[in-house]
């Protein structure tokens, strides 16, 4: 029995091990946000990952949570206007202390973002992927050209 249990252990263990590439669950550039301190309140919100400036009641947000790979910036003014950031805030976020600010803007952190392209062996040929990177100079021609011969892979089953 217990040898049983050992090696069902043993073989899960080594699955795990022998996966390449753990991603992070989430959306790069989305966030939750509350009106209440650690993430507590009436007003609970997720937003999808978009880079729009949004505007809120100042001292609104009591709480912020970018998704893995994100990042949210406070401001002192509605439009989002550089230099007037407050504070940036990464992921896992802060469930209190922040500044009391009148709008927030999220985007993925893309230098993170593109290190993951690659590492998904069945996206091979799509974008980031290092085969693209390999024929990005064909690629780039064949878009310049407007592909006067057609659009036809360079390798079959992997699309660019």
């Amino acid at each position: 029995m217990i040898s049983t249990l050992y090696v069902i252990i043993i073989a899960l263990l080594s699955m795990v091990a022998a996966r390449p590439n753990l991603q992070r669950r989430g959306l790069p550039g989305a966030v939750y946000y509350c009106d209440g301190e650690n993430f507590s309140g009436k007003h609970c919100t997720w937003l999808e990952p978009n880079e729009v400036c949004h505007q809120l009641e100042p001292g609104f947000i009591k709480s912020l949570g970018p998704d893995p790979d994100g990042t949210c910036t406070l401001f002192k003014d509605a439009k989002c206007t550089a230099g007037q950031e407050l504070m940036t805030v990464r992921f896992p976020g802060k469930g209190s202390g922040l500044p009391d600010s009148v709008a927030f803007k999220c985007s993925p952190n893309i230098e993170l973002a593109a290190k993951t392209l690659d590492l998904d062996d069945r996206l091979a040929g799509g974008v980031g992927s290092m085969e693209r990177v390999e024929h990005l100079a064909e690629i780039v021609r064949m878009e310049e050209d407007g592909f006067s011969e057609g659009l036809i892979g360079l390798k079959k089953k992997v699309y660019y």
